[in-house]
C-alpha cells in the first residue's frame, strides 16, 4: 500500500510539472492570448439624439435601451445635440458614434455638399436603418392671418436649432421660393418652439419631426391651431427637383386626435447612421435586436407610434449613402434589394 501511494504521488507531481512547462513554451495555444479576441470585452458606443421635445432623442434612447437590454458587453450612451447637421459632423469624426440624422444631411454630408461644402465629404458616414418618416409641421394659432407659405414674409418663425435639419429645410424652401431674406427666425427645440408660439414670441412654429409629436400634442390641448401646406410651394418652386431626398405627403388624419386638419407637406426619411469603424458584428447585433417583435414594440411605444415606419418594406428609404458592413449583412439576409450606391465601401 505504501509503494502504491508513493507511485501515485510521483505520477501526480509529474503531471503538475508537465502542465507548468507546457504553459511556458506553448503560448500560442493559451486561452486569452493576444492573438485571440476577448469575448467579454465591453463595446462602448454613443448615439447622438437631438434637442428636448423633438423626435431624435426618443428614438436614440429607445434603440440604445433595446440594443443593450440582452447584451452585458454593450454599453450605449445617448447624448443630446442641436440636430441633424451636428450629428452628421460628429459621427464622421468619432469611431464609436452612431446618430440620428435626416436623409438630407446624411446625403449632403457624405458627398460634401451645401452646408458641408467647405469641410469636404464626410467619408466615414454609413447608413444603418430607417427610423421614421419626418414631416415638416408648420403650425400657427387658429386666429392667425397666415394661411400660405408666402404669408411667412416678415413673420417670426420658431424653427429648429442652428445646425438642425428643421432649420436647414426651412432655409432651402425659403431660398427656393424667393422669400428667405424676409423671414425672421428664432432657433429652439420643439418644446421651446411651441412655447414661443403659445406665448407670442413667434408667429409660427416649424419643425421637421415625427407624427404625432408630443410638443404639438400638448399645444393642441390648450390652443386651437392650424397647419400650413408646404407641398404646393415645394412643387411650384422646383424644390423637389433640386432636393430629391425630400418627398411630399399628407399629415396623417387623426394624428392629433382630430384637432388638426390634415394638410400636404414635405416629408423626410430619418436614419440611424454610424461611423464606419463601429464593429460590423455590433451593428449587425443592434439591428437583429431592434427588429425583433419585442424590440419594435418597445421602440414604437417609446416614440408614440412613430416607429411604425420601421418595416422591412421601408428599409430601402435609408439607403441614400453606403451601408455599414453590419447593416449590409443584416439587410441582405432580409432579402432587401441594395442599390449599387449603397454597397459598403472603404
Amino acid at each position: 500500500m505504501r509503494i502504491e501511494s508513493w507511485r501515485g504521488l510521483g505520477l501526480a507531481l509529474a503531471m503538475v510539472f508537465a502542465i507548468a512547462f507546457s504553459s511556458c513554451d506553448g503560448a500560442d495555444n493559451t486561452v486569452g492570448s493576444e492573438e485571440e479576441p476577448d469575448a467579454t470585452q465591453t463595446v462602448e458606443l454613443t448615439i447622438l439624439g437631438g434637442a428636448p421635445g423633438g423626435s431624435f432623442s426618443p428614438f436614440a434612447t429607445a434603440v440604445g435601451e433595446v440594443a443593450t437590454q440582452a447584451d452585458p458587453n454593450l454599453e450605449i450612451t445617448v447624448e443630446a445635440s442641436p440636430g441633424s447637421v451636428d450629428n452628421t459632423r460628429r459621427v464622421d469624426t468619432n469611431p464609436s458614434y452612431l446618430g440620428v440624422a435626416f436623409a438630407s444631411e446624411s446625403y449632403l454630408g457624405y458627398h460634401g455638399q451645401e452646408v458641408f461644402a467647405d469641410e469636404g465629404p464626410k467619408a466615414n458616414l454609413r447608413a444603418v436603418t430607417l427610423l421614421y418618416i419626418a414631416y415638416v409641421q408648420t403650425v400657427v394659432l387658429a386666429d392667425s392671418d397666415i394661411r400660405l407659405f408666402a404669408d411667412l414674409v416678415d413673420k417670426t418663425i420658431a424653427t429648429g436649432k442652428v445646425g438642425s435639419g428643421s432649420a436647414q429645410t426651412l432655409e432651402r424652401l425659403g431660398r427656393s421660393t424667393g422669400i428667405w431674406d424676409r423671414l425672421t427666425l428664432v432657433h429652439k427645440g420643439a418644446g421651446d418652439g411651441v412655447e414661443a408660439l403659445r406665448g407670442g414670441e413667434a408667429d409660427v412654429f416649424q419643425q421637421l419631426i415625427s407624427v404625432p409629436n408630443d410638443a404639438i400634442t400638448q399645444l393642441t390641448a390648450t390652443n386651437d391651431v392650424r397647419m400650413i401646406d408646404l407641398a404646393a410651394p415645394a412643387r411650384a418652386s422646383g424644390f423637389l427637383e433640386q432636393y430629391p431626398f425630400y418627398q411630399v405627403g399628407t399629415i396623417p388624419a387623426g394624428a392629433y386626435g382630430g384637432k388638426v386638419t390634415p394638410v400636404d407637406t414635405i416629408l423626410m426619411p430619418t436614419l440611424l447612421i454610424s461611423h464606419k469603424d463601429v464593429p460590423a458584428e455590433t451593428v449587425y447585433d443592434i439591428l437583429r435586436r431592434i427588429y425583433t417583435p419585442s424590440g419594435l414594440q418597445a421602440i414604437t411605444a417609446a416614440t408614440g407610434g412613430a416607429a411604425a415606419d420601421m418595416t422591412v418594406e421601408n428599409a430601402g428609404k435609408a439607403f441614400v449613402i453606403p451601408l455599414h458592413e453590419g447593416a449590409h449583412r443584416y439587410w441582405s439576409e432580409q432579402g432587401v434589394a441594395i442599390p449599387s450606391h449603397a454597397m459598403p465601401t472603404e
